[in-house]
């Protein structure tokens, strides 16, 4: 792309006039950043940009039956190695892990069985299948809450969308299993396409260039247009910037800064942040678990600019902010 559109969100009543508005009215704009590669960015009045730009960034969605965000994704990680408090050690029954999530105010419970964590060891089918198929045959006891599965294996969200899953949460972007295209095109599934620089493979790769923002928000154009061109609505794919995942601390809050970039994308946003090592970073907490605080501060960052859903370890305090956020929308 040549040009490139940021909105610069506001949130609460009382919009300026000339405003324009997201999917959800109470975020509102009336100043766009134009960018250019190797170009000043530029400050433009909304009525200055075309109106295929308004469209996408104001397009409603729909996910799984919520219209309105911030929604609160809980990580259910079922594997030993992962940030997630419950793995394949915990001896807390699958349905009550659940509900626990549920009770601390999950609206979308995503179920995995390997970490991608940096460093990660990739497995067999069959042990991530195996790691998740008690908590996947306990879903069928919560039949109001949205499951996803976080996997890049066509085979495993396979075996996950049959027993119920919804969305189908690929860090890969469907690059890594080249059958995973086939499986969102037969369950007409959400799915989740989050950018990274290893096409799919090297999840961890180190993203360099000056331009990176433009260069994530291309590969998601690109992933984007792929899975059009394979007949799956927009309306059915959900994107993310994957902050982390071969970036850096400068990187990661760059992305944080300039999220509403992505909402010319046309799609909803999810962003996971939860416990990452770039917090640690700066807070100098080593232990993940420590870092809960700043995941939520950084978080409350997020939705004010208009993200759809956040990823999360620690739900009950996230919930918590949600609901002052919510508040604080309509009495500013």
């Amino acid at each position: 792309m040549s040009k490139y559109f940021q909105p610069l969100i506001n949130f609460g009543p009382y919009p300026t006039k000339g405003s324009t508005f997201l999917a959800d009215p109470t975020f509102w704009f009336d100043r766009v950043k134009v960018l250019e590669r190797d170009k000043t960015p530029q400050i433009v009045r909304v009525k200055d940009i075309p109106k295929r730009v308004i469209k996408e960034i104001s397009n409603p969605f729909n996910i799984c039956g919520y219209k309105k965000g911030p929604l609160i994704m809980g990580i259910l990680n079922l594997s030993p190695d992962s940030f997630s408090e419950t793995n394949e050690s915990s001896k807390t029954k699958a349905s009550n892990s659940i509900m626990n999530l549920i009770q601390k105010g999950a609206d979308i419970i995503d179920i995995g069985g390997q970490s991608t964590k940096p460093n990660f060891d990739d497995i067999s089918n069959e042990l991530e299948k195996n790691r998740i198929k008690k908590t996947l045959k306990s879903m069928k006891n919560y039949s109001n809450v949205i499951f996803s599965i976080d996997t890049r294996k066509a085979n495993v969200a396979d075996y996950a969308l049959n027993k119920g899953a919804t969305i189908f949460n690929d860090v890969s972007a469907l690059e890594f299993d080249p059958e995973s295209i086939k499986i969102v095109k037969k369950h007409k599934c959400f799915v989740c396409l989050m950018h990274n620089s290893g096409n799919g493979i090297d999840l961890h790769k180190k993203l360099s260039g000056k331009n990176f923002m433009l260069d994530i928000y291309d590969y998601l154009f690109n992933r984007i247009n792929f899975l059009l061109s394979c007949g799956i609505p927009k309306s059915k794919i959900i994107i993310d910037p994957g902050i982390g995942f071969g970036k850096s601390l400068c990187q990661n809050l760059q992305i944080i800064s300039n999220i509403s970039l992505f909402h010319s994308l046309g799609c909803p946003i999810l962003v996971g942040l939860s416990r990452k090592g770039f917090i640690g970073k700066i807070t100098g907490e080593v232990e993940p678990k420590k870092r809960k605080l700043s995941s939520v501060i950084l978080a409350f960052e997020l939705i004010k600019k208009g993200v759809h859903i956040i990823r999360v370890h620690d739900i009950k305090d996230t919930y918590k902010m949600v609901k002052i956020f919510n508040t604080l929308k309509v009495n500013i």
